[in-house]
């Protein structure tokens, strides 16, 4: 139950650079100077996490809107790199464990069932993608979501080696409709966050305001015979390319800390895109406490994603998971090596996942 594991699933690590007060903004670029410390830390175990939640009653049928009524919503995968091999060149993305509990606590409140896999290998991601894509042809839900986190070079992500990952070539076409059929004609999500350049976002000293939004026309589509090979698909990275991407130690990436707080206020009775253009502007209001005051923009790519997604969070969910505030000021944290030998807590969510697949 989500309930007993929610402190469970707290990772936040404890740092001694960490000053009182003070919000530590990093970036997740390589570091220019390798001042790499050995990192004596277990890799974390696969973690399972599973809800269910119930179909809206009254729903309407509108061939312009993504249906999202199944039992659960969907399927996410969270994928994040926080400890890496001190081969690897790249420093421990410490705050990442926050995104983690933040984001699997999201997607529960949003009705999915949540699969969590932490510092894995490049063999070891390719594994994870082709496994959880596999659950799609055994299991009918109405959505797909796939977050990675972790270090990036080249603009490509890559894994606790150092070793590079096209995330076009080796991840995103796994789920086009000519790969995963399942899949033809449902949403699917990927949430990437990792540096694509090494250019620092510094901004500009030139007061603006965020104009809203102009109306999209409703695209019409005639009725065809067969589907284009890339459909529904919306890919938000964290930052632009050449640019790297934020990250503070404490709270997490100002990616997901936007995105969580604007999905949980709006998921209700926003539609996805609208709630990405609210993520913009809380974004884009973020800077960091130095002084060189950093700033950061993200970006969403639209393949084929022409309809309306409203995710219909359960009431029950939302009286479980939609309070963050316990979490907010709860001061406790654990090492990643202390929170895996909780007792029964593996136990207890891998049990609940095979419950949902089998």
């Amino acid at each position: 139950q989500w309930r007993h594991t929610n402190k469970e699933l707290r990772g936040m690590e404890r740092n001694n650079d960490v000053i009182d007060n003070v919000e530590l903004d990093e970036t997740d670029a390589k570091p220019s100077k390798h001042n790499i410390s050995g990192l004596d830390q277990e890799t974390v175990k696969n973690e399972y996490q599973e809800v269910q939640g119930k179909p809206q009653s009254g729903k309407v049928s509108d061939t312009n809107v993504y249906p999202m009524s199944s039992t659960p919503r969907g399927m996410a995968m969270i994928i994040n790199n926080g400890a890496f091999q001190p081969q690897s060149g790249f420093n421990p993305r410490h705050g990442s464990d926050v995104d983690v509990q933040k984001l699997a606590n999201l997607f529960q409140y949003l009705g999915f069932a949540v699969l969590v896999k932490q510092d894995l290998a490049q063999a070891e991601i390719m594994e994870s993608i082709d496994d959880f894509k596999q659950q799609f042809e055994e299991t009918i839900v109405d959505m797909c979501i796939v977050c990675i986190m972790s270090h990036g070079s080249g603009g490509n992500l890559v894994d606790i080696q150092g070793y590079e990952i096209d995330v076009e070539e080796e991840i995103l076409k796994k789920f086009y409709n000519t790969q995963c059929p399942a899949l033809q004609g449902k949403p699917k999500l990927f949430l990437l966050q990792y540096c694509r350049g090494g250019e620092l976002d510094l901004g500009v000293e030139v007061p603006s305001e965020f104009r809203d939004a102009l109306p999209v026309d409703k695209l019409k589509l005639q009725r065809i015979s067969k589907l284009p090979a890339v459909t529904d698909f919306l890919i938000a990275n964290s930052t632009v390319p050449g640019f790297v991407s934020n990250r503070n130690m404490k709270y997490g990436t100002w990616f997901f800390q936007c995105l969580v707080e604007v999905f949980k206020e709006n998921a209700k009775h926003m539609d996805i895109r609208d709630m990405f253009d609210q993520i913009t502007r809380v974004l884009n209001e973020k800077e960091s406490n130095d002084s060189s005051r950093r700033k950061q923009t993200f970006e969403v790519t639209n393949r084929g994603f022409y309809k309306k997604l409203y995710f219909n969070p359960d009431e029950v969910l939302d009286e479980e998971y939609g309070n963050d505030e316990e979490y907010k000021n709860d001061d406790d944290t654990v090492s990643d090596k202390e929170e895996q030998i909780k007792k029964g807590f593996k136990k207890r969510v891998r049990e609940a996942w095979k419950a949902l697949v089998n």
